[in-house]
């Protein structure tokens, strides 16, 4: 016998019973996109290696050690090693924006994405090598005021979603006025203790000093006193923070300050955020996270042009509910057509195809077995209601039969979609 193919390590397969959680978050993502009038954009899964290396960052491990690269035919004229899959949508989105020029088009643009995202990352729970991401971006709007609607429509997502106790982690980097000032501070401090970094860290702190901070195994002591951003930014930036923290006060909010905060790409600018549920912070935790990212579309060679947007992981907040008991959506009834004559396959597909046209879920059982037989089928596989078609149906008259109670009626097959509760 042929050995079996399982999964590539670190992705795993939406089966029927997950999908119903997925398909209620799906929902109501594109639900809110829509109420919050975003319009949707979609961008390749794969894209040039400069794109994420210019946009992200050579020195981040989303370039250096994430990115899983695509290879293509032997005989292409185009370099396999050019093409990587989509560590995150934000890059792809801004290259969009540059290439068809739609900074010409009515702004701020409000755009949103639903999709797949990829990173050789060390598998563990909720973390997938595979993941699906929501992503919202608005782009040509320098406000604090965006930013705190975005922080807000996050909120209201995992509210909706029925996830309980999360709290946005915020924090803002400064600019490129206030920036130099603050990696320079981060250079002196982590330099006198450089013997207590990992190599990873002492590596960052040469190309990417702000990067040491993402370092998972960085000295907690050390990291507690480490210069913070906040002391450093610019009198611009501080007033725009001190904005946005004014409107998500308003607003009632729930937020922390966060320091360690940098967030693991280069393009961020000013606000940063990340949301987790309390009391289980933690990288390997965070349910999705944001900022700004006002200097990327000129690094892509567009004109300068604001940008903030965040990404929600369906996977992880989906394990969140399930981990919290939020209780999936029950579906919508579902209906099996039979019949007791063994021939009558049009029948059964002509009833099915009426019945579908009405909004019903339905199934048809195209087996020869006994009327018995497709009725205790009909019932394992969940169904409430059988629908048998027989002569009657020359009169437009079928037999409904309620599999939980045992009864069943004739009636009209135009009624039925009605008395099905």
């Amino acid at each position: 016998m042929p050995r079996q193919i399982a999964a590539p390590r670190g992705t795993h397969d939406l089966l029927p019973e997950d999908a119903r959680s997925w398909e209620r978050l799906e929902g109501l993502a594109r639900d809110l996109a829509n109420r919050y009038a975003f319009e949707r954009i979609d961008t390749p899964i794969f894209e040039r290696v400069e794109l994420f290396a210019r946009g992200l960052g050579e020195a981040t491990d989303a370039v250096e050690k994430e990115m899983f690269r695509v290879s293509g035919p032997a005989a292409s004229d185009e370099q396999a090693a050019e093409w990587a899959l989509r560590p995150e949508p934000t890059a792809g989105i801004v290259r969009a924006y540059v290439e068809h020029g739609m900074h010409v088009q009515p702004g701020p643009l409000r755009l949103w994405m639903l999709g797949p995202m990829f990173r050789y990352d060390r598998p563990q729970a909720g973390r997938y090598r595979q993941f699906t991401q929501w992503d919202v971006e608005v782009l040509g709007d320098p406000g604090p005021m965006v930013d705190a609607e975005l922080i807000e429509l996050a909120h209201r997502f995992y509210a909706e979603a029925g996830v309980q106790n999360v709290v946005a982690h915020l924090n803002s980097i400064g600019d490129a006025t206030c920036r130099p000032g603050y990696r320079q501070a981060l250079v002196d401090y982590f330099s006198a203790n450089e013997v207590r970094l990992t190599d990873d860290s002492r590596r960052r702190l040469a190309t990417n000093p702000m990067r040491v901070l993402d370092d998972r195994l960085l000295d907690p002591d050390l990291a507690a006193g480490a210069p913070r951003a906040l002391d450093h930014l610019c009198d611009a930036c501080r007033a725009h923070f001190a904005a946005v923290r004014g409107l998500l006060d308003a607003l009632g909010l729930r937020y922390e300050l966060d320091h360690r905060l940098v967030r693991g790409l280069d393009y961020y600018t000013r606000t940063t955020v990340e949301f987790f549920v309390a009391g289980r912070e933690g990288q390997q935790q965070a349910l999705g996270g944001g900022g700004r990212y006002d200097g990327l579309a000129e690094l892509l060679g567009g004109r300068p042009t604001p940008g903030i947007g965040f990404g929600i992981g369906i996977d992880r907040t989906a394990l969140a509910a399930r981990e919290q008991g939020v209780a999936d959506p029950e579906p919508t009834p579902l209906v099996v057509v039979v019949s007791a004559d063994p021939d009558a396959f049009e029948p059964r597909l002509r009833v099915a195809g009426s019945l579908r046209e009405a909004g019903l879920r339905v199934r048809v059982d195209g087996s020869s077995r006994k009327l018995g037989k497709q009725l205790e089928s009909a019932a394992k596989v969940g169904a409430r209601w059988a629908v048998i078609v027989g002569e009657e149906l020359e009169r437009g008259m079928v037999v409904l039969r309620d599999l939980t109670a045992g009864e069943q009626r004739a009636l009209p097959l135009d009624e039925v979609a009605a008395a099905i509760d």
